[in-house]
């Protein structure tokens, strides 16, 4: 209840007590029925009066009607008493009293009302006080576990970001020492690899200086070289994949453990070497020396006959010169008696150059001829022992092998680097040296399998090296050096290769020895070509000149390109077959019996690709050669022979001798390209 509320009561009671007044004075002259009085109910003042205000008001009133009442006064007298009298002093008084009486019971009202009120505010206050505080205390327990969320997220994702920098950290250092690993790997591997191959060099040329029953009597510690290669060729190849996991240090503890296991191989096998075959090697040594000596005396021999040659050759130019004064003098005179006398025509018959028959009519020169028998008796006895194995049905896979083994590398062959023909260098002497080699069936082979496969592999490679001559070189003849540094190499390492080659070289070209073969009673043309270099095909034709030509041109580049260019630099300077090859062809090329087409063609291909070497190396000489060439050769020559080729070589004599220089082949490799 508020303080309006009461104010409002107040007010109304105050009314009900001026219309109850008015009431008893009104109810003295009402004759009607009474409404008030005291035998009268008063329940709407009891309603609306709390007994402490009403019960003065009734007690007044109920006095006031007894007394008027008892008196039974009229209502006129009544009237002049209601003044001035006691009665309202009374009622004044009661009034007052009443007055005084509702304001403390109004007060004390209003003073409980406003205590109720005051404790309900309190109590609404600290109900809402309590409220926000609990609202506050849930919203501070849900900002403070909210607060706990983002600080814990914040804390795992700090601490999983600082895992993740911990663990890349960490894969970083386990990369680099991985890397730092594989390289410490990688360098003991390697070395312990050059030390192998070293070794394995010596040893695989100890086997191949023994003879065959030797070789046998040690196929064990052979088969055991053979595993070793293997292996360390396993453990190579599994470091150059490059896998995922990083190459253990054991490794080089197995690389180790096979140098030293191949260290004890060689060591056991030279405790098992007896002193016969000791003596063996020092025989073989000593022969080896003999033939040394021997071919060196028969250089200075051939040198002793070169410089006859060469004085020869002066004379013969002295003799050519003085004729050529002559018939010029001669000449001369003729003018000047034809000039004197006119009239009397002269009987004398002109005087006519004659060449001496032995130069027209031979074929070849006694010592070409001798080493031609040579190098044939050569490749005919090692084309007689491969055939065992050349016929034997069930090495048919392993010679397959071998030709892929012997192509592949061989065909890959060019100039592009040093590297580059190094590397297919090593591929085939490895396997020449005796090491196993995968072939592309995924089986592994070796020379040493079968006791023919070094000389079939010889063979196979020197025929090989030959018929690049007519699918490579002989269109683009700069092709010619990085083989020939290759085959010199391999006749440095392999002197029967080389004589096999030479072979080869004579068997498709004769020109190159120089000999003209004659023709035998017995053959037919088509027979005596195919001796002198020409092809017949599957439909039994006959080669057509210009290929012939063609191919006889590559057949001289590798020729002259064998001659002049120098093999790898790490097998020594030597020359087996050296430039004083190309001075024999060229003396010896006038002696033979000059061919059409064949003879002109070959000169001025050596001329082109060694001319300028020969130049350099024989000075003076090489010039008056040249000029041999021109004054008594070409006029043979032109006998027989009015095509292009021998045009193309005056204009190119012509050429040389004018301008007094050869310019260097085109494609030549420099000394220790490799």
């Amino acid at each position: 209840m508020s303080v309006d509320d009461l104010v409002r009561d107040h007010t109304r009671l105050m009314n009900v007590h001026t219309v109850l007044q008015h009431a008893a004075v009104a109810s003295l002259a009402c004759t009607g029925p009474r409404t008030i009085g005291p035998d009268q109910k008063q329940k709407q003042v009891e309603k609306s009066l709390s007994p402490n205000v009403v019960e003065p008001v009734q007690t007044t009133l109920s006095q006031l009607s007894i007394t008027t009442l008892n008196k039974q006064t009229s209502p006129v007298d009544i009237l002049p008493s209601i003044g001035p009298d006691v009665n309202d002093i009374n009622a004044s008084i009661v009034k007052r009293e009443l007055d005084k009486e509702c304001k403390r019971s109004v007060r004390y009202q209003l003073n409980l009302i406003k205590e109720r009120q005051q404790k309900a505010i309190n109590e609404r206050f600290a109900t809402q006080q309590k409220t926000e505080q609990q609202q506050l205390r849930v919203s501070n327990r849900a900002k403070r576990e909210e607060s706990d969320k983002l600080l814990q997220q914040q804390a795992e994702q700090l601490a999983k970001a600082e895992l993740e920098a911990q663990q890349r950290e960490q894969k970083a250092l386990i990369k680099q020492n991985n890397q730092k690993l594989y390289l410490l790997t990688i360098e003991g591997v390697s070395r312990c690899h050059r030390r192998f191959c070293s070794k394995y060099e010596l040893v695989t040329k100890l086997f191949l200086a023994l003879d065959k029953e030797t070789v046998q009597a040690c196929a064990a510690h052979n088969a055991e070289l053979r595993e070793l290669g293997q292996l360390f060729d396993q453990l190579v190849e599994k470091l150059k994949k490059g896998s995922s996991d990083p190459p253990e240090l054991s490794c080089v503890f197995t690389a180790e453990q096979y140098c030293q296991r191949l260290d004890r191989l060689d060591e056991n096998l030279h405790k098992q070497l007896s002193e016969q075959q000791q003596q063996q090697l020092d025989k073989a040594k000593k022969l080896a020396e003999e033939k040394e000596k021997q071919r060196l005396l028969e250089v200075e021999e051939q040198q002793k006959q070169q410089e006859q040659k060469q004085q020869q050759l002066e004379a013969e130019l002295k003799a050519t010169a003085d004729a050529a004064a002559t018939a010029a003098a001669a000449a001369a005179n003729v003018a000047t008696t034809a000039a004197t006398a006119q009239e009397a025509p002269t009987t004398e018959a002109p005087v006519t150059a004659t060449v001496p028959a032995s130069i027209s009519t031979s074929y070849v020169h006694p010592t070409r001829l001798a080493f031609y028998n040579e190098i044939n008796a050569l490749y005919q006895s090692k084309v007689d022992a491969v055939k065992p194995l050349q016929t034997d049905e069930a090495w048919k896979k392993y010679r397959t092998n071998c030709q892929r083994t012997i192509n592949l590398p061989l065909n890959a062959i060019t100039a592009t680097s040093a590297q580059h023909l190094k590397t297919n260098f090593d591929k085939l002497y490895n396997f020449f040296a005796g090491q196993p080699v995968r072939t592309t069936d995924g089986s592994t082979i070796t020379i040493n399998d079968h006791p023919l496969a070094r000389d079939y592999c010889i063979l196979l490679m020197a025929k090989k090296f030959v018929s690049q001559t007519d699918t490579a070189i002989s269109s683009n003849p700069q092709a010619a050096f990085p083989f020939a540094s290759v085959i010199v190499t391999f006749w440095k390492l392999l002197p029967d290769f080389g004589k096999i080659f030479l072979a080869y070289m004579y068997k498709e070209s004769p020109y190159l020895v120089p000999y003209v073969i004659p023709q035998q009673p017995d053959q037919s043309p088509e027979q005596y070509l195919k001796t002198m270099g020409y092809r017949i095909t599957e439909n039994n034709e006959l080669e057509k000149p210009d290929m012939f030509l063609k191919r006889q041109t590559g057949i001289a580049r590798l020729y002259a390109a064998v001659i002049i260019t120098p093999g790898r630099q790490a097998d020594g300077p030597n020359h087996c077959f050296g430039l004083e090859e190309a001075w024999r062809w060229l003396t010896h090329i006038m002696l033979v019996k000059p061919l059409p087409d064949i003879c002109a063609t070959m000169i001025m291909e050596m001329l082109q690709t060694l001319g300028f070497e020969l130049w350099r190396a024989y000075g003076r000489n090489f010039l008056k050669l040249l000029l041999y060439i021109q004054t008594a050769y070409m006029p043979q020559l032109s006998a027989y022979d009015e095509g292009g080729p021998k045009t193309r070589l005056e204009m190119l004599l012509s050429k040389f001798l004018r301008e007094r220089q050869i310019p260097q082949a085109m494609g030549v490799l420099p000394p220790g390209f490799w």
